[in-house]
């Protein structure tokens, strides 16, 4: 063991149902930082050239940092990383994870799991400590994620047990199904619920009890307190505790994509969309470990109450598909939270459904009979229950738009995407520098993927200028936290966690000669590994031909439509830094 780490990586095969410890290579650990960039390395010296999502050798990776675990503010982020069904073609992705399952991995004595193989029934992992044990889960197949919680945790007499766990849409193969622990804190985006269903892998469930040795205890104590008061007093983070991932809208900049991206948000709409859930629906607050924010939201329906609404999701089942009224999305997000599916990635598809049928691209008998008009909540209910279920053909539509839009050879102009992936839920033609990003970096995902560092300025006394806070672009700082287990909403959307802050909790828990520039070439080092990976199994797919083409030929909202020629040359001053070439 040393200092914030424990050196440990847990490797499971499913199809042996064994277990065993490997040592990580020490220099892995040298610079301070994990997660996302020990997914990277193994994925890259041992994933297989080619294979599929479906297949038993494919790997899903659960990584964490040397502060996950410790009482550094907002370090409570897991990264997984898995091949995607989503991207065309598929790829190695990853996606960030908020809640407090990566530290019970830290507590249970691991830095990482390694995950690869196929179970030939229904299994759920259950690791007490280093004890791993393959648990019969064909009882709770077709279990909604709640219910799956709630019996592993009766079972082992413990409501302390963290669960991941996956609800019937992964079971089932749907390529948008998410992952989920405490019922509502998910990795969406990438189609984890998909890995795990191909793999008969319901869930995860772990509880831990050792400790994270720090190097400097009451230093790294006294950092830890001060940075959370830092925190507290702060403006934007005071927003952020009273109106979570919504305090941004209304800024002129944000420009969200209304009925299939045809229409832009306004600042006002955004405003009177906000307040109104603020207003009526708003109960409480919840948090990830070792959160003094507590941006995530609870919510009442007046017959109770349930957590995880965010901004992106919430839009995506709401304007996003011609819906104004917060109950009707409410029950569309609780549906998508029971089943285990990604509601930002079904809102995408709903819309381009309505899209499609408005426009009569798209009739009743292509869509099995699953007409739907913009605005409604009771054919969407309907169409996700099919898709989940299987019934009346919803099997064509669970890989999403554009596997739909393939398969019917019909609506492909309509499909709003980047590399396959459904796009979140701001008009990539509000932003070249958005545009950029989600032709780079697709499958980097959080909860608010869609929030430029440029509809934000730099918030006063925290890092404005330090080395690197205004040079390094926001997927730099993205995956600075994800490679440290910190908050991506703290450290790249906000910037309330400046470089500075990070370099000194790393030292003072780990004793490594971390400073900002070895964050930033950690940071560096792991865009070059993703590059090789992405090359490796075949995804490299060129950016250039990343976003979807409507976006360069229609306009939206009096905004043109993005300039081909300085996309091309923005995207290529990109690469060109990203590989040291000068072209």
């Amino acid at each position: 063991m040393r200092n914030g780490w424990t050196g440990k990586r847990l490797r499971i095969d499913l199809s042996l149902q064994k277990a065993w410890t490997e040592e990580i290579p020490p220099q892995d650990m040298d610079s301070g930082v994990g997660g996302r960039t020990l997914n990277g390395k193994f994925l890259l010296e041992q994933a297989p050239s080619c294979t599929s999502p479906s297949s038993p050798e494919s790997f899903i990776c659960l990584a964490v940092g040397p502060l996950a675990g410790t009482p550094a503010p907002c370090s409570g982020w897991t990264s997984i990383s898995a091949l995607s069904p989503l991207l065309d073609p598929p790829g190695y992705v990853h996606a960030g994870m908020p809640g407090h399952w990566g530290p019970q991995l830290k507590f249970a004595g691991f830095d990482q799991c390694i995950i690869t193989g196929r179970g030939d029934h229904p299994i759920y992992l259950w690791m007490d400590g280093h004890k791993v044990r393959f648990e019969d889960a064909r009882m709770l197949w077709g279990k909604d994620i709640a219910e799956t919680t709630v019996t592993i945790q009766d079972e082992k007499e413990d409501r302390n047990a963290e669960i991941l766990c996956i609800g019937p849409a992964g079971e089932r193969g749907v390529a948008f199904a998410n992952v989920a622990s405490r019922f509502s804190w998910t990795a969406d985006h990438v189609g984890l619920g998909y890995s795990f269903g191909a793999k008969n892998l319901k869930a995860i469930a772990i509880r831990g009890s050792q400790p994270v040795m720090i190097n400097r205890p009451d230093f790294f104590l006294d950092r830890c307190l001060a940075l959370s008061k830092r925190l507290d007093r702060d403006e934007i983070g005071t927003r952020l505790k009273e109106e979570g991932t919504f305090f941004f809208l209304g800024n002129e900049g944000t420009g969200l994509g209304v009925k299939n991206f045809h229409g832009m948000s306004s600042p006002e709409q955004e405003e009177n969309w906000k307040a109104l859930y603020l207003r009526e629906f708003l109960y409480g607050r919840e948090g990830c470990f070792s959160c003094p924010v507590h941006c995530g939201r609870v919510t009442h329906t007046g017959r109770d109450y349930f957590g995880g609404i965010h901004l992106e999701g919430a839009w995506s089942l709401g304007p996003r598909i011609g819906i104004d009224d917060w109950p009707s999305t409410i029950r569309l997000y609780r549906l998508c939270q029971a089943m285990g599916l990604d509601p930002c990635s079904a809102g995408s598809l709903l819309s381009w459904m309505m899209d499609g049928f408005e426009e009569r691209v798209l009739s009743g008998q292509e869509l099995r009979s699953m007409e739907c008009h913009w605005g409604d909540a009771e054919a969407a209910l309907r169409i996700l229950d099919q898709i989940v279920s299987g019934k009346e053909s919803g099997e064509m539509f669970r890989h999403g738009s554009l596997g739909a839009a393939k398969a019917l050879g019909k609506g492909l102009d309509l499909v709003a995407h980047a590399h396959g992936m459904d796009l979140p839920v701001r008009d990539p033609r509000s932003s070249m520098e958005y545009a950029v990003s989600l032709a780079l970096f697709p499958a980097d995902w959080d909860y608010l993927r869609s929030v430029s560092s440029k509809d934000l300025s730099t918030p006063s006394g925290l890092g404005a200028n330090e080395p690197g806070a205004t040079g390094s672009t926001v997927d730099e700082l993205k995956i600075l936290a994800d490679i440290t287990s910190f908050c991506p909403l703290v450290v790249a959307r906000f910037r309330l966690i400046p470089i500075s802050d990070i370099a000194e909790l790393t030292r003072a828990a780990t004793g490594c000669e971390t400073d900002t520039s070895v964050l930033m070439q950690e940071v560096r080092k792991t865009i070059q590994i993703e590059m090789k990976l992405s090359e490796k199994t075949n995804s490299g797919k060129s950016a250039l031909d990343a976003l979807a083409p409507r976006f360069f030929k229609d306009p939206s909202s009096g905004r043109p439509p993005l300039s081909k020629d300085l996309f091309e040359r923005e995207l290529s001053m990109q690469i060109n830094g990203r590989t040291g070439t000068t072209g």
